[in-house]
């Protein structure tokens, strides 16, 4: 009889290991380095006689990530309007590469496209050093800062990037 227990006392230990681990890893959140507003500056264009600039601004959260298309007519752009947005429940993967550098997958039901890798990385802007959030995929590649720059140009292809629910 103590056998027959001690069996089943180690398989339940083992269960819940088991499931204690995988509630752990699923448990993880994006670092709050990561997390806050970040910036992406799209392009500009002529409309009438004034120029318009389009930037993005992401907010990531622990569970969430905020997608907001903006515009201003000021090239520093500063007075960003909002035109319109997207919200959508995430998960994160923390991974390492193949340099044994860190990064985050995101994962979404209502976002699914090809930009889903996050890291941190510093680049130059105007002969500065510029820490950034480089957002990736398995085609493109774009930049993110903290605050609204006009560096590193995503490009009307922009559209591609979008999270919607359909």
């Amino acid at each position: 009889m103590r056998i027959k227990q001690a069996l089943l006392l180690g398989t339940a230990g083992l269960v819940a290991t088991i499931l204690m681990g995988s509630l752990s890893a699923q448990a993880k959140t994006l670092p709050k380095s990561y997390r806050g507003d970040w910036y992406g500056y799209v392009s500009s264009e002529k409309v009438g006689h004034k120029k318009t600039y389009y930037a993005i601004k992401l907010r990531f959260t622990s569970k969430r990530m905020d997608y907001n298309f903006l515009q201003t007519t000021r090239a520093n752009l500063s007075r960003l309007e909002w035109q319109w947005g997207e919200k959508s429940l995430v998960s994160y993967q923390r991974r390492t590469n193949k340099h044994h550098q860190t990064y985050y997958v995101l994962s979404s039901q209502a976002y699914q496209d090809d930009l889903d890798r996050l890291q941190l990385k510093t680049v130059k802007v105007a002969g500065k050093k510029t820490p950034a959030l480089h957002w990736w995929g398995d085609a493109d590649s774009v930049y993110a800062f903290r605050q609204p720059l006009r560096a590193y140009a995503w490009g009307w292809d922009f559209e591609d990037y979008i999270p919607t629910d359909e």
